[in-house]
């Protein structure tokens, strides 16, 4: 008998008190009970801390959560690297950015099943924004993900840890800090190259809630910087496709 889908669901989050809530309360209402939470307050200046500690304390995610606080601000992509390097390699990841939250309490059941097929390596998909109005498309499949325009907010996002391990780091960085601006490119396109067509899968349902009322997202307050940041990450080298995962 298959051991079950082991998920380590991974939140960076900073100055999130006003979403947190129904963040966590998302993942708490899961039906699917093999997952561990890994919350990283990054060094909020507002009540998320306090709030996150009160409320990994409830059914659901008692037990089952590590609290991080960071005294210093690392940044979003600082923090996934940090976390994932500590998962074991055949966890699946899940990443959800602290002021959004999960669409349904069975969206890691429905993950799951796609990953009972040994030879999905990650999953990308749909997602609802809060409020309405933003759609997602979805990528080309093909070799040249770096050169496709668009949008690549490919949001819910899951992955073996070992996938995410096999990045260079500094490929992860930009004048040896991490990207503070789309690092999620900087990951995602190393991965899709790595899993290719083959190993990636597509999940049509909305999984996920993109909230873009917080005031804090980037594509408010960064866009240039953010256009920049792209730009860099696209013109890195391509990673070569995997013939295995694990050995």
């Amino acid at each position: 008998m298959k051991k079950p889908v082991e998920f380590a669901i991974v939140v960076p989050s900073y100055n999130n008190a006003s979403w947190l809530s129904n963040n966590l309360h998302s993942i708490a209402e899961q039906t699917y009970p093999h997952f561990h939470l890994y919350y990283i307050n990054d060094a909020s200046t507002d009540d998320t801390g306090e709030l996150a500690k009160l409320l990994v304390a409830q059914p659901g995610l008692q037990g089952k959560t590590t609290l991080i606080h960071n005294k210093e601000r690392q940044g979003s992509l600082c923090n996934l690297y940090t976390t994932i390097h500590q998962i074991d390699p055949h966890m699946v990841v899940v990443t959800i950015d602290g002021d959004d939250w999960l669409s349904h309490p069975q969206v890691l059941e429905k993950v799951a099943a796609e990953y009972r097929d040994e030879s999905v390596w990650m999953t990308y998909g749909n997602f609802e924004s809060d409020p309405p109005g933003w759609r997602p498309s979805q990528p080309v499949l093909q070799s040249t993900y770096r050169n496709e325009n668009g949008n690549w907010i490919i949001h819910l996002r899951t992955f073996y840890a070992r996938l995410f391990q096999l990045i260079k780091r500094e490929d992860l960085q930009y004048n040896g800090h991490f990207f503070p601006i789309a690092g999620d490119l900087a990951f995602l396109f190393p991965m899709f190259e790595m899993a290719h067509e083959n190993h990636s899968r597509f999940i049509n349902d909305v999984l996920y809630i993109y909230n873009i009322q917080n005031p804090l997202n980037d594509f408010r307050l960064h866009s240039d910087a953010q256009g920049f940041m792209e730009l860099v990450i696209r013109e890195r080298p391509q990673y070569k496709p995997l013939q295995k995962l694990f050995e």
